[in-house]
């Protein structure tokens, strides 16, 4: 199988009602080999809660529990294989093409080298960090679906559901006071620790979406929509 080339990412606000808003990206990944941790739903549940709470712990947050129902949702926007946002009413967290689980976390929670916590706020390096970490979340539910190309989705397409939602967006004048609020400084460890390795070596890339949180929500619609961003190549 030839290597899965990420071209793009989509950046948009689209304003709903209420005081907040949310920001979206969407990439894609290269293939890597099956793992047991996704064969096996005992594994693949254990896996990744562990990775979840390993960089919720290290940031000195609480830990996650599992969502069946968010694991159910997540399972059934997987099967489509098409690596796009669902839309839905929780934050979301998108990996395709990882060799194992926990590289799907890895891949997110790196992101933290790149997060600057003097200057809290959204950066298109660190959307999925934040989500990850965010300490008004306090359940996650995964799914995957071996799509091996299907749609242009490589290897194993990894979907995660937040609840509540992270990467919340401020309107007023602080925009980035839920950041302040949610995004907690590493307390323990280094920024390149991994789950499984401590050595922060990873490849591929993924997408994340944060919640809709008070009121706006972030969808991943091609260039519409009132602000569009877009940025070639990839994000590590």
């Amino acid at each position: 199988m030839h290597a899965f080339t990420p071209l793009s990412l989509f950046l948009l606000l689209t304003p709903f009602t209420t005081a907040a808003s949310t920001i979206t990206i969407t990439t894609s990944a290269a293939p890597q080999p099956t793992s047991s941790s996704y064969t096996s739903d005992s594994q693949f549940q254990s896996d990744m809660l562990k990775a979840h709470n390993f960089y919720r712990s290290e940031q000195n947050v609480s830990n996650l529990v599992w969502n069946d129902t968010s694991a159910t949702y997540a399972k059934n926007w997987s099967r489509g294989c098409v690596f796009q946002h669902s839309g839905g009413p929780l934050g979301e967290n998108l990996a395709s093409g990882y060799a194992n689980a926990s590289a799907s976390i890895d891949a997110w929670g790196l992101e933290r080298k790149h997060y600057n916590y003097d200057k809290p706020g959204f950066s298109e390096k660190t959307g999925h960090f934040t989500q990850l970490v965010w300490s008004n979340t306090t359940s996650v539910g995964c799914g995957r679906t071996e799509c091996d190309g299907k749609n242009g989705t490589p290897g194993w397409y990894v979907v995660c559901e937040y609840w509540p939602e992270g990467n919340v967006v401020g309107t007023g004048d602080d925009k980035n006071i839920y950041f302040k609020e949610n995004v907690k400084e590493q307390t323990k460890g280094k920024a390149g620790d991994t789950v499984e390795s401590g050595v922060s070596e990873t490849s591929g890339c993924a997408g994340w979406r944060g919640g809709r949180g008070n009121g706006r929500e972030g969808v991943v619609a091609g260039v519409m929509g009132v602000l569009a961003v877009v940025v070639a190549g990839l994000m590590f």
